[in-house]
């Protein structure tokens, strides 16, 4: 111990002497339910507790990252434990490594100082839609899988407006057809470059790219099964040389991501983008000069895929998608409202053409500021219609709400919170004998009440 304890210091004096800046850091998160109350359409009443993440697993989300850099390159490493994988005594497999390095080579020409190339699984936030929403919305809206096509982002809905470069590192969905599907990133590269003030481009290029199959579990640890989403390595996936590293230009170049943004003064920053591996061009527009409130607007505009060889997009479309959100504030009191929208995406690739019908995400968050803390309620209203592509028997529809009050002290934020999720009626789909009826088909959704508890560190 004494020694890792040495080999450690050297390593900080090391980075220190080397990079200008030196950063060190981690967060936690977990979400405690001491009650739950399930109140199925059929079926005895349902008394439940847990410790878990909001996207479901028994667990926490946590992680270490350290960053260096200087004014010409730097780096970031990361650790990240359960965020969305299973950290449990069943699945102990779950930590994830990551990270990247940068430069900025070119400062001795003019206009291309900021001009930077980063390797490894980056990711940036500059243009992302600058509205999000709350970290109570997968109880006030259950996301269950089952339930849901991956049409809108509920546990992130500022990507609903605009998304990030490389939003999923570690993949989401599992199929080329849904709105929100990203592969697994396994190497990648990003550009940015601000050639005048207040102009951003970039672009998100990646050759190791992996779809998720299915899940494996060997002696009760769970794995991902994948497969190369740009085809096979040139050299064959069992040649360990150099050559098993490289893809396709066509199947690569196709799905990059590339961006741009401006920031207007005193009105607002405008971006557009286009998303190879969605077929989606994105544009958006935040307002900043309507004094106290803030508007972010976003649309989604998609198109039929051309490569006969990915029969997960040939001739489909993913939804179009129209997103607005915005925030008032008035001293102590703040509202925060969106809408989120996904409709008429298609399937042309048989006899007669599909296509989807509108699903619709409301959510309203007022909140004021005591001395104590604050206190909110959130409501969150979801619709989905029927159509030709899913296998709904009537609309659905689903809401809930939640009253809570958050506490922040420094480095720490506590939060607590009586949820409810209204007998609205939804969509039959899945049905599995293994589950309780009312996950595995039920057309309505129970009446469920949770009062969760949040606790939240970060350095």
């Amino acid at each position: 111990m004494k020694k890792l304890a040495i080999l450690g210091a050297l390593f900080c004096a090391l980075a220190v002497s080397v990079f200008a800046q030196l950063n060190l850091g981690g967060y936690t998160k977990s979400y405690w339910i001491p009650f739950r109350m399930t109140v199925p359409e059929k079926g005895d009443t349902m008394y439940t507790t847990a410790v878990q993440v909001p996207w479901g697993e028994p667990d926490i989300s946590a992680g270490l990252n350290a960053d260096g850099w200087s004014e010409w390159g730097g780096f970031h490493l990361g650790i990240d434990i359960a965020y969305g994988a299973g950290n449990t005594a069943a699945h102990p497999l779950s930590a994830k490594g990551g990270g990247w390095v940068w430069v900025k080579p070119f400062d001795f020409i003019p206009y291309m100082e900021t001009f930077t190339i980063f390797l490894g699984v980056p990711n940036n936030d500059k243009l992302t839609g600058k509205i999000a929403g709350s970290d109570l919305a997968t109880y006030v809206l259950s996301k269950d899988y089952r339930l849901h096509e991956f049409r809108i982002e509920i546990q992130n809905p500022e990507y609903n407006i605009f998304t990030r470069f490389n939003p999923y590192a570690w993949g989401n969905a599992n199929k080329g057809t849904q709105n929100l599907f990203w592969p697994r990133i396994g190497g990648a590269a990003m550009i940015t470059w601000e050639p005048t003030e207040n102009l951003f481009i970039g672009a998100f290029i990646a050759p190791e790219q992996f779809n998720l199959v299915n899940w494996g579990d060997i002696g009760g640890v769970s794995f991902a099964n994948t497969t190369p989403a740009n085809d096979s390595q040139i050299g064959g996936k069992d040649e360990a040389d150099i050559n098993q590293d490289y893809y396709d230009v066509k199947d690569v170049y196709r799905k990059t991501q590339v961006a741009v943004g401006y920031n207007i003064p005193g009105f607002g920053l405008a971006r557009a983008q286009y998303i190879g591996i969605r077929n989606v061009v994105e544009v958006a527009l935040q307002l900043t000069a309507l004094g106290d409130i803030v508007l972010d607007i976003g649309a989604k505009i998609p198109f039929e895929g051309t490569d006969k060889d990915d029969k997960d997009t040939y001739k489909k479309r993913k939804d179009f998608q129209a997103s607005v959100a915005a925030t008032y504030r008035n001293y102590n009191f703040r509202l925060l409202g969106r809408v989120d929208a996904a409709f008429a995406g298609s399937d042309s690739s048989g006899r007669e053409v599909q296509q989807r019908g509108l699903n619709l995400i409301a959510y309203l968050i007022p909140s004021y500021q005591l001395e104590i803390g604050t206190v909110g309620l959130d409501l969150g209203f979801q619709y989905e219609q029927k159509d030709d592509m899913n296998t709904y028997k009537q609309d659905g529809m689903m809401g809930g709400a939640a009253l809570w009050l958050s506490r922040s002290m420094g480095n720490a934020s506590f939060k607590m919170a009586a949820v409810a999720r209204f007998p609205l009626e939804w969509h039959e789909k899945h049905s599995d004998d293994k589950m309780p009826p009312f996950w595995g088909g039920s057309s309505k959704q129970p009446l469920d009440i949770f009062f969760p508890i949040i606790l939240q560190v970060g350095f």
